[in-house]
């Protein structure tokens, strides 16, 4: 993922359109308000629940943050992932199996980036009484790989040169263990489909284990980026050959949710395209006490440039980004991770607590689910 260049005249429009969206909605509304948005619209098969959910009785299994903690670590011990690296062998070995332990059924889609192999892992997981995918399933998503250059604000390797990536790779690497940038949204998907294997949820979920985002360069082809989020954009661009995916009636990304003082804040594109799931979310995590961390009364926002953008605009599924900001030496933010992009992305900067609440908010989400 990477911050986005500075656009006023986009930033004019997006504040604009979170000004009106803010003006027409009130604290504690129990509805969903249908609300426009530039995405194509996802065939939602879901009735959203409201966020105050406290007076329904719902029993699902608990979310194990310490066992999503072990499987950060697990992750983080194969080494820094990045395409074409031997850990990255063993690490997707490693996400086929755990998924074959869980899902219904295991899918790969498979391609290639300068002859290196690129491939996402999607469990399928059907719904309560139901013998086969949903036709409108719920997208849970979060790339495997890690960055092999540590190219961040606060890392200590720019000191020796910068970082230039071209036609035959980077100028040299200096590959992130990526602990909190990687394998925290892994860990907490894979304890997910756990409790969806103990216990199936009223609704089917994708989970995507997406690879190749943070190889590239984020910056190239005038911010288009070259050799990066390409595991999302390739399911965006081909999951409709596969019926067994059907169409996601939308998608919750995770990305960097497990760093210790962990702030998320809402992101700009995700209140754009999904602002009822955005709020769901958020208000979920609220009535379960996680208002430290999940933190949208502040007015404060982020903008970022991560697989999400490819599932609404090529995928059309409405689909959100739960991150930690990337940090920004000349506006920091509370709850920033200053370890970005460095090689001190390690397990040490990684928080139980953290984990804990972005996995009982997500299964609260899925588990309170509804279908037509």
């Amino acid at each position: 993922m990477w911050k986005k260049e500075p656009n006023y005249l986009t930033h004019s429009l997006v504040a604009l359109f979170l000004f009106s969206l803010l003006s027409g909605c009130h604290q504690g509304d129990s509805s969903t308000k249908a609300i426009a948005s530039p995405a194509t619209p996802s065939p939602t098969s879901l009735q959203t629940s409201p966020s105050n959910d406290t007076a329904t009785a719902i029993s699902y299994p608990s979310f194990d943050a310490e066992e999503a903690f072990t499987l950060l670590k697990k992750q983080v011990d194969f080494g820094p992932r990045y395409l074409g690296t031997e850990a990255h062998d063993k690490t997707l070995q490693f996400l086929r199996d755990e998924m074959q332990k869980y899902a219904d059924v295991t899918v790969e889609q498979r391609f290639f980036y300068r002859d290196m192999p690129v491939t996402n892992v999607i469990g399928i997981f059907y719904a309560k009484g139901q013998n086969r995918p949903s036709p409108h399933p719920v997208l849970l998503m979060a790339h495997w790989d890690t960055r092999p250059v540590a190219d961040g604000p606060y890392s200590a390797e720019l000191a020796k040169g910068p970082f230039k990536y071209g036609p035959h790779g980077w100028n040299r690497l200096a590959p992130i263990p990526g602990a909190n940038d990687g394998a925290s949204g892994v860990a907490v998907l894979l304890e997910l489909a756990k409790l969806f294997h103990k216990q199936r949820p009223p609704v089917g979920v994708l989970l995507l284990l997406d690879d190749g985002e943070d190889y590239g360069d984020f910056e190239a082809n005038n911010f288009k980026g070259d050799g990066v989020e390409l595991g999302s954009r390739y399911f965006a661009n081909h999951y409709t050959e596969d019926p067994r995916f059907g169409h996601p009636a939308y998608g919750i990304l995770l990305d960097m949710v497990g760093g210790k003082d962990m702030r998320i804040y809402p992101e700009q594109n995700s209140m754009l395209y999904a602002p009822d799931i955005n709020d769901r979310v958020f208000g979920t995590a609220q009535v379960l006490g996680y208002s430290d961390i999940f933190v949208r009364d502040t007015g404060q926002t982020v903008d970022i440039d991560d697989d999400h953008l490819a599932m609404n605009t090529q995928g059309h599924i409405a689909t959100i980004d739960l991150i930690q900001p990337l940090p920004d030496p000349n506006h920091p933010i509370v709850g920033e991770y200053k370890p970005w992009h460095t090689l001190e992305d390690d397990v040490a900067h990684c928080s139980i607590k953290s984990l804990k609440a972005v996995g009982d908010t997500i299964a609260r989400v899925i588990y309170t689910e509804t279908a037509n």
